[in-house]
Parts: structure tokens; C-alpha cells; sequence
């Protein structure tokens, strides 16, 4: 039996560019995370019909639901999936293309009302029908801009609040989708929401006390691969020795994300503490703690470009403000951290050939 139907379509624009053009695994995590914080918007009551790659298909039958309520739930949306874009770019470590390029993406919203089919095929429920398709359709439109919300004349014909309009600047247009036929729409652009937005709040960070004491090391490799090949926790396992497995708190790595190395007798916490980057130099610092040993310390590493293909790696240890760290355990650290970057070094150097 046919029902009539709100439905609300919020579509991240870029996607397909965003995944073929950048490191697949760490585009499909941040995809992931950012469709978890629409969904996770949902302020409506709306029912999540399918999640389709790159855009979210809620509905929700009976009388159309109330314009204001609808474009508010569409600003809510775009106001968190920006802000949690900012905390993205705040916090990333690593220099991939995904994790650089996520800022980029943007968010389309569709609303329209019509007749669907609900289909229940074992534990799901999918909802189908020509105004289904109508809606889809109009994420692929001329209009010369990314961001917006789109309500058709099929869904301000429903409501009773036409009249608010919030406070949106709204215009008309039309599609002709041919067999589909003619959608007339009006559209409100959302990029002065975006620009309103306030950055992301700055970290607090603890003041660090440094040992003089460095270990150096020269790469025959340029220093993005270097630093990203340092902050890879998952490959770690490659050129430190003992270490037999890892695991991490989040799938992309990001400041304060704590993660787990795995040894015989022993686990190594660690926490990206911050990094700082630029064109010919990377400074990145993290925490490292072994509960069994009652050691905690920080780990700093400055990587300096010589070259194209030549890169200085320095690092070395201390603690943040109320730590502890004894001379000899600094020490200790600091020869264990040689040993392991000169694994490091023969590794990537030797893919490298």
C-alpha cells in the first residue's frame, strides 16, 4: 500500500573524487565518521531508510513534516558536519591525501513529499517509489553551487508553514528529467552558514621539559615519507623490535588518539601529542607510557628536508609537566628509539630502491 512520505536526503558532495583521487581506507573511515554525525543529528524523528555511500535516505510517512522543523534539521546537519570537519583538520597527523583534502568536501540537503513503498526483505525495511526516484534525481541538478537546501513544490504544497521560510534566502528553479518529467524546487545556498562557522577550538597543551641529550639520523628519503612512515602505528611493528601487534583507539590517526603496541611482557600506550608542519620541517611529539614498567615519558622527533630525497630525523625524550623520567631511563629510551629508527631507515630505504 502506497504512503505518503516526507523525504529528507542529505548528500556529502566530492565524495567520488574524494575516493578515487585519495588513499581509499582513510577517505572511507572520515566518510564513515561524518555520515555517523548526520545520522547522529537526526533531531525529527525521521526513519533512516538506507545509507548509500555518500548520502543518508531518511523518511517519514504521514503528513508532511513542518517546513521550519525540516530546514532546521538541515542546518543542525551542515552546522555539525562542518564543525566536525574543523576537528578533523585540527587533529590529523598524517599527511595523506584523504586526511588532507576532507575539508573540501561539502553537503547537499533534498526535501520532498510524496507516495512510497514500504518492502520489508527480512530484518529491513526499504522504501521505494516514482517519488523516491524524484528525490535522487535532484541531487544531480545545474545548480551552480554545492551547498544547499532543495524543497520541491510536490513537499510546499503539504505544508501548512510555507510562510516562515526561516531565515534562509530562498530561489526558484526547475530540472527536466525526462521521463521523469519537470521538478519545479526552490533552493537556499548554506555557504554563509559555513563561513560563519568558528574554527575549532585550540588544544591545551602541557608544558614539556626536553633531555639535551638526541639521537640523528639521515634518511636517503624525502622527509613526508619519513614522518609518514614514523607515525604508521600499525607498521611500527615492521622496524621496532619486539613488537608483535598493535591496536588503536580510531582508524585514522589524529592528536589524542591513544594507541596500543603490543610487546611479550609489556604494552606501550601511546598518544599524539601535536605536530606542527610546514615546507621544509615537520615537529611531531607524543606520549608513551608502560604501565608494567612504571614508565611515562614523551618522545619528540623534528624532521628536517635536506633535499628532495634527503631527509634529518632528531629525536629525543622527557616528560610533561608532573612527569617523571630518570636520567637513566631517558637514557634507556633514547638508545632503544636509535636502535629502532636505524631499523627504520633500512626499511624505507630499501623500498625505496
Amino acid at each position: 500500500m502506497a504512503l505518503d512520505a516526507s523525504i529528507f536526503i542529505p548528500d556529502i558532495s566530492g565524495y567520488t573524487e574524494f575516493v578515487t583521487r585519495t588513499e581509499l581506507e582513510h577517505s572511507s573511515h572520515i566518510i564513515n565518521e561524518l555520515l555517523k554525525v548526520l545520522v547522529e543529528s537526526n533531531a525529527t524523528d525521521l526513519t533512516l531508510g538506507e545509507i548509500e555511500g555518500d548520502a543518508l535516505l531518511f523518511y517519514r510517512t504521514g503528513a508532511a513534516l513542518p517546513f521550519e522543523e525540516m530546514t532546521r534539521q538541515a542546518i543542525t546537519m551542515f552546522t555539525n558536519f562542518h564543525s566536525r570537519l574543523k576537528i578533523i583538520e585540527r587533529d590529523s597527523i598524517c599527511q595523506c591525501g584523504a586526511c588532507q583534502t576532507a575539508s573540501k568536501l561539502s553537503l547537499k540537503f533534498v526535501l520532498h513529499y510524496g507516495a512510497i513503498q514500504e518492502m520489508r526483505i527480512a530484518n529491513f525495511v526499504k522504501a521505494s517509489g516514482i517519488d523516491m526516484i524524484i528525490a535522487h534525481r535532484l541531487l544531480k541538478n545545474s545548480l551552480p553551487t554545492k551547498e544547499y537546501v532543495l524543497v520541491t513544490e510536490s513537499y510546499l504544497k503539504a505544508v501548512t508553514d510555507r510562510t516562515t521560510m526561516t531565515d534562509l534566502s530562498w530561489s526558484s528553479a526547475s530540472e527536466d528529467y525526462g521521463a521523469v518529467g519537470e521538478i519545479a524546487f526552490q533552493y537556499a545556498l548554506l555557504d554563509a552558514i559555513r563561513e560563519s562557522l568558528p574554527p575549532a577550538p585550540l588544544r591545551q597543551q602541557a608544558e614539556v621539559r626536553l633531555d639535551d641529550r638526541t639521537v640523528q639520523i639521515e634518511f636517503a628519503s624525502p622527509m613526508i615519507d619519513v614522518y609518514q612512515m614514523l607515525i604508521d602505528f600499525n607498521g611500527r611493528k615492521l622496524w621496532i623490535e619486539g613488537l608483535k601487534s598493535g591496536d588503536s583507539e580510531q582508524p585514522v590517526d589524529r592528536l589524542s588518539a591513544k594507541h596500543f603496541c603490543y610487546f611479550d611482557d609489556y604494552t606501550v600506550q601511546i598518544v599524539p601529542l601535536d605536530r606542527v608542519i610546514s615546507d621544509d620541517s615537520i615537529r611531531y611529539a607524543e606520549e608513551f607510557s608502560i604501565p608494567e614498567r612504571g614508565l611515562k615519558g614523551i618522545a619528540e622527533f623534528i624532521f628536517e628536508k635536506l633535499g628532495p630525497r634527503r631527509t634529518r630525523l632528531t629525536g629525543r625524550v622527557g616528560t610533561q609537566e608532573g612527569g617523571e623520567l630518570s636520567p637513566e631511563a631517558a637514557q634507556g629510551v633514547l638508545a632503544q628509539t636509535k636502535e629502532n629508527l636505524e631499523r627504520m631507515k633500512e626499511l624505507l630505504e630499501k623500498g625505496a630502491a
